[in-house]
């Protein structure tokens, strides 16, 4: 019942403060390539040219192109990039959410858990670019656009969902023990490797994929090609998705408790 409660009254603050939000998330946008002569072009550009790098190395250098079952190399490998870059500079931005914003803190009618939702809110926009250059590239390579599409809708709140609970959890303890900034590179460095991003799931053995799967990130992944490319429906995975909702609850319900308690202790720290 007090979890409710706390979700009901955040929802609540998420509202109130809309527009505060939105010129945070506005200027954390606008600060993340300041003083560069390229600027915000540079959030498009470096994904662009990562993804362009690991197409030539696996197509040319490891000669792994060609199609992943039908669907070409190039449509598989940029469905499963956008997801993932999503997840992984979300995951590192909201463990300093609270450090970049230690003004805040002395006033005592702002909600300091509404921190991650500004990273969040600020790498939409790169994000959806990204949707609609893998939906294009889709096209071109004959898969056209489907009613599939709407789902990306779902895949996408399910990351936020994890994500914000993983971002309190972070940037609570962050303020604590500066290593946190570490051991989430760290994580998101493995992640990347682990998670089916380039590498397709059915070349691991079937009484191993499980294991693969146990990653949160790859029923995300999973589900942008499904969204975009392989076309299925997010309840014709329901085991995948039971266990991924089971997940993000759990990191939710912790996130709220660990940002519950640490939360008094920030202003002595920071």
């Amino acid at each position: 019942m007090r979890i409710l409660v706390r979700v009901k009254s955040f929802l609540r603050d998420l509202y109130t403060k809309r527009e505060l939000l939105l010129e945070l998330a506005k200027r954390d946008f606008q600060q993340q390539y300041m003083g560069s002569y390229l600027g915000f072009i540079w959030v498009f550009l470096q994904p662009l040219l990562f993804i362009l790098v690991l197409y030539f190395i696996f197509s040319f250098g490891l000669k792994s192109g060609g199609n992943v079952g039908d669907v070409p190399f190039v449509v598989f490998l940029i469905t499963g990039m956008i997801a993932w870059f999503h997840i992984a500079e979300n995951f590192s931005a909201m463990s300093n959410s609270i450090s970049q914003h230690a003004f805040l803190l002395k006033k005592v009618d702002f909600r300091l858990s509404l921190l991650p939702v500004v990273k969040l809110m600020s790498s939409l926009m790169p994000h959806i670019f990204f949707i609609l250059i893998a939906l294009i590239v889709a096209f071109i390579n004959d898969i056209y656009p489907s009613a599939y599409a709407i789902q990306l809708v779902y895949y996408y709140f399910s990351s936020i969902v994890l994500l914000l609970g993983i971002g309190w959890i972070t940037s609570a303890t962050k303020v604590f023990v500066p290593d946190v900034s570490n051991i989430v590179s760290l994580l998101v460095r493995f992640g990347f490797w682990l998670t089916p991003i380039f590498w397709d799931i059915n070349r691991v053995p079937q009484e191993y994929q499980w294991i693969v799967k146990l990653n949160p990130a790859s029923y995300i992944v999973q589900g942008y090609r499904d969204s975009i490319v392989t076309h299925v429906w997010f309840w014709e995975r329901p085991y995948e998705a039971l266990y991924f909702w089971g997940v993000a609850v759990l990191t939710l319900i912790v996130g709220v408790i660990v940002f519950k308690r640490l939360r008094p202790h920030f202003a002595e720290v920071v």
